[in-house]
């Protein structure tokens, strides 16, 4: 990985409080599992490639904090600094991947078909690398299956925000009358999640067309009809 190459580690002791009761005044990081205190922040990036790297190589069960310290050049404290497990390094390692490659916020184009066809410009054509990736991604998974840790920060921050992207795309729907009000939509945006994880397992792309497919086949007749 470019950044674990070219990084210049700096890294700065953790102190104690003087008081005592600084450390947990002071307003937590976004990530679950996070730990407060003082570090430099662009390491964040480098641990996070690093852990992507080894779970790549090695896959989630067999990776060790060790294998991510020594690829990102740092101690296994500067990592614990961050997190406090392997199951949110992981995790978080996981949603950085992702960011770039979904939405970051829901379309709103006034209409529910303007809405799904944002989303379906925004999906990035996945190569041989990023198959990879999710199927290393599926690996996680069914570790998490075993793993409440690992299981809830997968779902803070690698599952939640697609799932919330769709579910504001509905209730947008609804709002401008598209969708009936009393229409269940709640499995929605799980059974789309559903789809894309077969799709994976069964080898088989997640491209523009097949999103497109899903979203004329499936979910505009499940939500409107």
């Amino acid at each position: 990985m470019e950044l674990i190459r070219l990084a210049t580690v700096r890294e700065f002791a953790v102190t104690a409080d003087s008081a005592g009761g600084d450390r947990a005044a002071r307003p937590p990081r976004r990530s679950l599992g996070k730990n407060p205190g003082r570090f430099d922040p662009s390491l964040d990036a480098i641990i996070l490639e690093a852990a992507l790297a080894a779970m790549g190589e090695r896959g989630y069960d067999r990776m060790t904090m060790d294998d991510v310290a020594s690829r990102a050049g740092v101690g296994k404290a500067a990592i614990y600094r961050r997190w406090s497990s392997k199951a949110t390094v992981v995790a978080e390692a996981i949603a950085h991947w992702r960011r770039g490659r979904a939405p970051a916020a829901p379309p709103n184009t006034g209409t529910l078909r303007g809405d799904l066809n944002a989303l379906v410009a925004a999906v990035p054509e996945v190569d041989e690398a990023g198959s990879s990736m999710i199927r290393v991604i599926l690996g996680v998974a069914t570790a998490a299956v075993h793993d409440p840790v690992l299981s809830a920060a997968l779902d803070d921050l690698v599952l939640s925000i697609p799932r919330q992207i769709v579910r504001t795309v509905l209730d947008q729907a609804v709002a401008r009358g598209e969708i009936p009000a009393d229409r269940d939509t709640s499995l929605i945006p799980d059974a789309l999640l559903g789809l894309n994880v077969l799709r994976v397992l069964t080898g088989r792309p997640i491209d523009r067309v097949y999103v497109r497919r899903v979203l004329d086949q499936l979910l505009l007749p499940l939500a409107t009809d």
